[in-house]
């Protein structure tokens, strides 16, 4: 996996995350990759990266650790 952050052309802030073909297959097993945002400049955020065959698997995965603090942005594949 690779990590960055960047300044945009607009003056904006990126976070940018490769992820190699062995990390796509663990997160096909249901392995989440979890990092502190420390490791990369942010110290008051922690990043989960998972995956599920659809939104309503993976709110599903999700479900027990939702809190009222918990705020879902966007769940579809147009949130680009």
């Amino acid at each position: 996996m690779i990590k960055f952050t960047a300044k945009t052309a607009d003056g904006g802030k990126l976070v940018g995350i490769g992820l190699s073909h062995e990390n796509l297959k663990r997160l096909k097993d249901n392995s989440p990759i979890r990092f502190k945002g420390e490791a990369i400049g942010l110290p008051d955020l922690d990043f989960l990266i998972f995956s599920g065959k659809s939104e309503e698997a993976m709110a599903k995965w999700l479900a027990p650790g939702i809190t009222a603090e918990t705020i879902v942005h966007d769940t579809s594949d147009q949130g680009q």
